[in-house]
């Protein structure tokens, strides 16, 4: 068999293609073997391009972790009828120092709609507050009030102050309500807020307690104790005195009339019978205590009035001769004399009260030459011995039965009941 001769040019081509994969081996590895690049090829180089553009490509801002007051954001819940209110901070929690207060509040109102005077029944007052990094604050506040049995006003607002009453005169919630279009009441999503309805009108319960003091004066606790509305109270008392005292729902307001006042007083309020009355005096006062002494020449009366007592006028009318009316203030003692001779007598009338005439008594031994006594313009010898102390013992037992107690009259005992 004849071979053919071989070709010069087949072991060239394989020789030059392996030369080309060894070169383009290399040419791959290269960027990683090149350990010193020169300074012109490190400017123009692309790994330095990509080097220096890597920061911006991974860098982002950090979320905030709180948020100030107006800057947070809020959705509510809100059921007028039953008194009930949510809501929930969204973006919080509120930064350290922070805080936010919301209010549930509920009134008695004369009307299913808007209508005034309003009064408060019930309230709950909530807040948000700041929180250190790394504590946890609420993100929800749940309210709850009473709400009247009878027309009603509810109204869930921001911030703690309560208007009370409602009046065509006073302040408004305005944007302050939850829920509101504008102002910080925009800042929470959800229903409005507010709520009027409810039905019957609303009635209140108006009491009164009378406590007497030992000074004359009289203090009325004028109570507003139930029911679901404002009462007012006239009061009335002696010397023309007049005064109205309205009375918020469960509450009460105290009044004290002067001594003078107090003798007579009427208080009537819708609602409740009128009560009638005047000071009465406390069983504990200390009574103040009036006697006599007759002399051979006077009749003397004595009046010692207690630190407690009450200011006294009394008038002491001889039976000849000019009355005399006095004044004896607390804590204080009078002394009233007259010239006393054969049927004389005087009457007390006033705060003190004699119960009648009372008769001036002449003591034995003064028409004898005792002390006071006899005709002053003969000379007479004193008693002496024995004599002398028999007339002076027997003065001092008449003396002593003279002392009688002429005094408490004006002291009328009223009560109020209801």
């Amino acid at each position: 068999m004849i071979r053919p001769k071989p070709s010069p040019r087949r072991p060239l081509t394989v020789a030059v293609a392996a030369l080309a994969g060894l070169a383009a081996a290399f040419a791959v590895q290269a960027p990683a073997l090149a350990t010193n690049p020169s300074p012109a090829s490190s400017v123009s180089a692309e790994p330095t391009a990509s080097a220096t553009a890597q920061p911006t490509a991974t860098a982002s801002p950090e979320a905030p972790t709180c948020v100030s007051t107006a800057d947070a954001r809020y959705t509510h819940t809100f059921d007028g009828p039953k008194g009930m209110a949510s809501i929930t901070l969204t973006n919080g929690p509120l930064c350290a120092g922070q805080e936010q207060a919301l209010t549930l509040v509920s009134y008695v109102a004369p009307s299913a709609t808007f209508a005034v005077p309003q009064y408060v029944l019930d309230k709950s007052t909530q807040k948000f507050t700041g929180t250190a990094e790394g504590e946890l604050g609420l993100a929800t506040l749940d309210f709850k009030v009473e709400v009247p049995e009878c027309y009603t006003q509810i109204d869930f607002v921001f911030g703690s102050e309560v208007i009370d009453p409602l009046t065509d005169k006073s302040d408004r919630y305005g944007d302050r309500k939850v829920g509101s279009s504008k102002g910080i009441g925009s800042q929470s999503k959800g229903s409005a807020a507010w709520y009027n309805g409810g039905a019957g009108t609303c009635e209140a319960t108006p009491e009164v307690i009378a406590e007497s003091d030992c000074d004359g004066t009289v203090e009325l606790t004028l109570v507003n104790r139930n029911g679901n509305a404002a009462a007012t109270f006239e009061v009335t008392g002696s010397g023309g005195f007049t005064k109205s005292v309205e009375v918020p729902m469960r509450k009460l307001e105290t009044l004290k009339l002067t001594a003078e006042q107090a003798k007579e007083i009427s208080v009537s309020a819708k609602g409740m019978e009128t009560f009638t009355g005047g000071w009465e005096q406390p069983e504990d006062c200390q009574e103040p205590a009036g006697t006599y002494d007759s002399t051979c020449d006077q009749m003397i009366f004595k009046v010692v009035n207690p630190e407690d007592g009450i200011s006294l006028t009394s008038t002491f009318t001889p039976s000849t001769g000019a009355a005399k009316t006095v004044t004896i203030a607390p804590g204080k003692t009078e002394t009233i004399a007259f010239a006393a001779s054969k049927g004389f007598s005087v009457t007390v009338t006033g705060d003190l009260d004699s119960g009648g005439a009372l008769a001036w008594e002449q003591p034995e031994g003064c028409d004898k030459g005792g002390a006071g006594g006899g005709n002053e313009d003969e000379p007479t010898l004193p008693l002496t011995g024995a004599a002398a102390g028999g007339i002076a013992a027997g003065a001092v037992a008449l003396l002593a039965l003279g002392a009688v107690l002429f005094v408490i009259a004006r002291r009328r005992r009223v009560r109020f009941t209801a």
